[in-house]
């Protein structure tokens, strides 16, 4: 039984993988932190977490490993009822020439909950997103999952 169980999670994850995965768009200028955090935001809170990751530093990617399985199957199906993606908003940019924290508004974006129970979707939420420079390319830096700083009641 057990070894069922753990085929159906693994099997949910590797879904929940190749949904969520898709190609990066070609209009993202590396060089640009703004494009950059927009980039990876637009993909991390649609759950295509592989793309998410291209936008991180290499120490950043265990986060995105993290989040993604978290997902469940319960998850996946709230997520299909859906009728519109999250939708991104950076609204400051600011720091200097080698690290920057840039302001976002996500709405309509899938929080997934404590484990054991199901994640919902959050109409609004305002997160700090850190970027650092490598050589001539911005990164996010994650040293934890995304967190709104302040969430509209939903």
């Amino acid at each position: 039984m057990a070894i069922k169980n753990n085929l159906i999670n693994i099997s949910t994850v590797l879904f929940a993988t190749l949904l969520f995965s898709c190609n990066m768009p070609s209009s993202v200028n590396p060089s640009n932190a703004e494009d950059v955090a927009e980039a990876f935001a637009e993909n991390y809170f649609n759950l295509r977490y592989k793309n998410s990751a291209k936008y991180c530093t290499q120490e950043s990617e265990k986060w995105i490993s993290f989040a993604a399985s978290q997902i469940t199957k319960e998850d996946i199906e709230l997520l299909h009822g859906l009728e519109e993606e999250a939708s991104i908003e950076v609204s400051d940019v600011s720091g200097d020439d080698t690290e920057c924290h840039a302001t976002i508004k996500v709405t309509n974006y899938f929080e997934a909950d404590t484990i054991g129970k199901k994640g919902h979707v959050v109409d609004e939420g305002l997160f700090d997103i850190m970027l650092v420079k490598e050589g001539k390319s911005w990164k996010v830096r994650m040293e934890g999952l995304p967190r709104s700083e302040k969430r509209s009641h939903d």
